[in-house]
């Protein structure tokens, strides 16, 4: 059995905002940076074999604090980025309400049903996430792995691992620099 350690990256200026990052390459503000050492901490204790992350600066930089506490260097998987939500990447939520009237709510209600524009469907970010954890699990039999990565792939892991119900999405986003342990 593997022990996937799953990470959301702390905390930055946009989330702040309440601002679509997506695959938009925002850094951590200075209280994503305090997440991430809290983080390390609070992971110090585990002997943890191996560390992967996304490429977004974000989860990037979340990921190099927790591995350098355990002597790793960062493997970076293009496959764990957030989803890519076009047109909404860099809009407010309440702008990506307003412009897009109709699509947005129905993204709440049924996010499997709707694809934000020129972005991807949830689908496609399940099975990009899917494939890369058991690459991942496949190459750390009985390891301890950390993966940092983003809110909306953070859940699909739990609903796919955890056998979850993919329509509860929305209540299954990890807080910033949020963790915990999924046994594979």
């Amino acid at each position: 059995m593997t022990k996937l350690i799953l990470v959301r990256h702390g905390e930055t200026d946009w989330n702040r905002e309440n601002r679509i990052q997506g695959w938009l390459d925002i850094p951590l503000n200075e209280e994503g940076l305090k997440q991430a050492e809290k983080l390390a901490e609070e992971l110090s204790e585990m002997k943890i074999e191996a560390v992967y992350s996304s490429p977004l600066k974000r989860a990037l930089q979340t990921a190099e604090v927790v591995a350098d506490k355990h002597h790793l260097a960062v493997r970076k998987i293009s496959a764990l980025r957030e989803i890519n939500q076009g047109k909404w990447q860099g809009l407010l939520v309440s702008e990506a309400k307003k412009r897009y009237r109709k699509l947005y709510p129905h993204w709440q209600r049924e996010p499997f049903e709707v694809r934000p524009p020129e972005g991807e469907r949830l689908e496609e970010v399940s099975r990009r996430v899917r494939k890369a954890c058991r690459k991942i699990v496949d190459n750390h039999p009985q390891e301890t792995v950390c993966l940092v990565t983003h809110k909306v792939a953070a859940a699909l892991i739990k609903c796919h691992y955890l056998g979850l119900d993919r329509n509860r999405l929305w209540k299954l986003l990890p807080e910033n620099a949020g963790w915990e342990i999924i046994r594979i």
